[in-house]
């Protein structure tokens, strides 16, 4: 069972994020979430080479999601050689969220700076195993493209004089 504000204060935070990123209004069971960062790790390693920035990148996002600290170990020393269609396929609610999880692995894939072709090939790859079309993985592609702009942009007008951390 999900878990709601009601049920559970200490994921509050988590429980605002999954609200505010996905609209939902219950945080996902544990085993969807070790489901989820799995696949994201697998189309990270997409070019053949998880790269830390890569892994640091899905850890991150899994601490931020309060996942279970015995998940993020696993994640830690994951292999990422699963099938990407047989790890998010068997969880409900991950797989409805597939558009989403094409998404974050993108994300995932450009957190060391660059989204190769062999890692674009593996998230098409995924995408077209999860039944969604290449049009709407392109249109994914191009979200996430504007998505770093418009971050690029908010920072550079909030912080003229650069980063003050």
């Amino acid at each position: 069972m999900a878990t709601n504000i009601k049920e559970k204060d200490t994921n509050l935070g988590a429980l605002w994020l999954f609200k505010q990123q996905f609209g939902f209004s219950n945080i996902p069971l544990t085993i969807e979430y070790e489901a989820y960062f799995k696949s994201l790790l697998i189309c990270a390693n997409g070019d053949g080479t998880l790269a830390d920035e890569e892994r640091d990148w899905v850890i991150g996002y899994a601490y931020a999601y309060n996942c279970d600290p015995a998940i993020i170990e696993k994640l830690k020393i994951y292999k990422a050689d699963e099938n990407l269609e047989a790890i998010i396929s068997e969880y409900p609610s991950a797989s409805e969220s597939r558009r989403f999880l094409i998404f974050d692995a993108i994300q995932a894939c450009s957190a060391d700076g660059e989204y190769s072709e062999k890692e674009r090939a593996v998230v098409l790859k995924g995408a077209k195993k999860l039944n969604i079309p290449e049009n709407e993985f392109k249109k994914i592609e191009a979200i996430y493209l504007e998505t770093v702009k418009l971050r690029e942009k908010r920072l550079a007008a909030m912080y003229p004089e650069g980063s003050p951390l």
